[in-house]
């Protein structure tokens, strides 16, 4: 009987993902990167197991794998993202492929599932560390295993993050991931493995680990689709119509956040915050779109008669109808602030949900107000919106040490610096509660205005090519 062996990957996955499987996996990177964790873990978890006592070898065991796992799949394979689709651009290949009927999306997926596919392959060589590790007794086997998979999980969106943006020109951006993704990283994995409790914790046999997994769960696959499709829209032909959907799906999860927002059991001081990440990717994709409204699209709406036209308005392409969607999910998000009034009877959570809006939008009257355009629109929102995060934590600091507060009302337009007054300022609250009003107000009034004109010029423009 005749063997046949598999030499090639099959025809059923995407050319790119075997294009980039082929290459990703020869690098210096990933072999290096592949060589070094299993030397360290061999050599460490052997030692370890060497010196320690029967009782404490398994959770050191354990501290390692982790925490060597973490370094690969939580550093140093989404760094690697952050070139993925730069360099594509700069070496003018992407209308190659393109003709190859690659679409923006399949590129875009292809690049990030094979930097996954390895992390993949790292998690598998993982699994005879951890067969050693149970030897040594004292593992609780759901915990762990279901850490290691939201380690991966993490893994996958975080590389959707770095593979999304690398699609912008934008230099500064590309060097504060470099800089903020290892720092925060190494933060949040030295808390992490501070403590024995983790793998207690994901062992999913209380209820609010088992609500908190799901809503992770939840959270980064929204974040990782939004974040692979802003590196679609930046390296799409105009006439390729990507914001219908990332609308519509958007619509939906701000929905459901609104719901769980007004339950009782949700707490109203987080209730800005939690909203404000569900906000936070379509605003700036939303508010930062720079491709035209093509005729294809519209066509596709016009024919629809007038629902079709008043549908387009929040839908079409382009930041001008992106502004009119984000006013109908700031509509929303607001009904879960008049519901769920705190225990208290204070206002805080008012004024951090305007400061918030406020910060969200800050970035878009810059970039329209300076007529920036180009996908370097959807870079400087970004970076516009950590440095206004930056400045107002710096400026607090300085007013805090010159015992003077009330320098920080000169800054108030710089929306984060909002809440560094409502902290410092308890018996001001109705002031800056009217300050954030006030200029939530200015910024919505100066983009609607924008907005309104673009929108108008955009549809004119396409209806007069349509008489020509």
């Amino acid at each position: 009987m005749k063997v046949e062996f598999l030499t090639d990957f099959p025809d059923r996955l995407s050319p790119m993902l075997v294009k980039e499987l082929r290459q990703g996996m020869r690098t210096k990177a990933f072999v290096g990167l592949f060589l070094t964790l299993q030397i360290i873990l061999g050599v460490i978890l052997l030692s370890a197991g060497a010196a320690a006592s029967s009782d404490e070898a398994g959770e050191k065991i354990s501290s390692i794998i982790f925490i060597m796992f973490s370094i690969a799949v939580l550093i140093i394979q989404p760094m690697r993202g952050i070139t993925a689709l730069s360099s594509e651009v700069k070496g003018n290949t992407i209308d190659m492929m393109v003709l190859t009927r690659l679409s923006a999306w399949r590129i875009v997926t292809g690049k990030w599932a094979s930097i996954v596919s390895q992390s993949a392959l790292l998690l598998v060589t993982i699994i005879p560390y951890l067969i050693l590790r149970y030897f040594f007794g004292g593992m609780n086997l759901v915990g762990e295993i279901v850490f290691l998979a939201v380690l991966f999980l993490s893994s996958t969106t975080l590389t959707a993050v770095t593979v999304g943006l690398s699609a912008t020109s934008s230099v500064i951006l590309r060097t504060l991931l470099l800089i903020a993704l290892p720092f925060f990283l190494s933060l949040g994995v030295g808390r992490s493995f501070g403590g024995s409790g983790m793998s207690t914790y994901f062992a999913l046999d209380t209820e609010d680990s088992r609500v908190f997994l799901s809503i992770y769960l939840a959270a980064c696959a929204y974040l990782g689709f939004f974040m692979l499709s802003i590196g679609t829209s930046l390296i799409a032909p105009y006439a390729e119509n990507h914001s219908t959907l990332r609308r519509l799906i958007s619509l939906v999860v701000t929905i459901i956040a609104a719901v769980l927002g007004s339950m009782s059991f949700t707490d109203t001081d987080a209730l800005p915050f939690f909203l404000t990440l569900v906000l936070l990717p379509v605003f700036a994709i939303s508010l930062s779109e720079f491709a035209p409204l093509a005729a294809p699209t519209y066509r596709k709406f016009a024919k629809r008669g007038a629902l079709g036209q008043l549908a387009g308005l929040f839908l079409f392409p382009g930041w001008a109808s992106g502004f009119f969607f984000c006013l109908v999910l700031i509509a929303i998000s607001a009904f879960p602030f008049l519901i769920n009034q705190p225990s208290y009877g204070g206002q805080d959570h008012f004024i951090y949900g305007l400061a918030c809006l406020a910060g969200l939008l800050f970035p878009a009257v810059i970039i329209n107000t300076f007529r920036i355009n180009g996908p370097q629109r959807v870079s400087n929102y970004v970076v516009i919106l950590i440095g206004s995060i930056v400045l107002s934590t710096v400026l607090a600091a300085i007013t805090h040490s010159l015992s003077n507060e009330n320098l920080l009302w000169l800054f108030c337009w710089i929306p984060p610096t909002l809440m560094f007054l409502e902290e410092r300022g308890r018996s001001s609250d109705d002031k800056v509660m009217y300050a954030s009003l006030v200029i939530c107000i200015i910024y919505l009034g100066t983009l609607l205005l924008r907005a309104v004109y673009a929108y108008r010029k955009s549809i004119m423009d396409i209806r007069a090519h349509s008489d020509s």
